[in-house]
């Protein structure tokens, strides 16, 4: 029994990690729905900061939004009370952090 349960683990952390590629070269970032993802290493995207998350434990609300200030771009939470000149929210994919 013990048997199984260890192959069963091994072989569903297997698949995970083999895992196909979403095709996204590393580090950009998007905003999927209220969810900021960057593209890891692996070229698959994974969750940079859940903006709903935030918004729960602020007690304020977040949005998430593409920000390039100072030369830093990328997408993230912003309080949807930020000035609009600081954001592009049209942007849904691209920038790097």
């Amino acid at each position: 029994m013990k048997a199984l349960l260890l192959t069963s683990l091994l072989a569903t952390a297997l698949l995970t990690r083999c895992r196909a590629p979403d095709g996204c070269a590393p580090v950009p970032t998007r905003c999927a729905g209220n969810v900021a993802e960057i593209c890891n290493g692996d070229g698959n995207w994974q969750v940079l900061a859940d903006c709903d998350a935030v918004s729960e434990h602020s007690n304020a609300a977040f949005t998430c939004a593409y920000v390039n200030e100072e030369g830093v771009a990328g997408h993230t939470c912003l309080p949807t009370t930020v000035d609009a000149g600081t954001v592009d929210a049209g942007v849904t994919e691209g920038g790097a952090l």
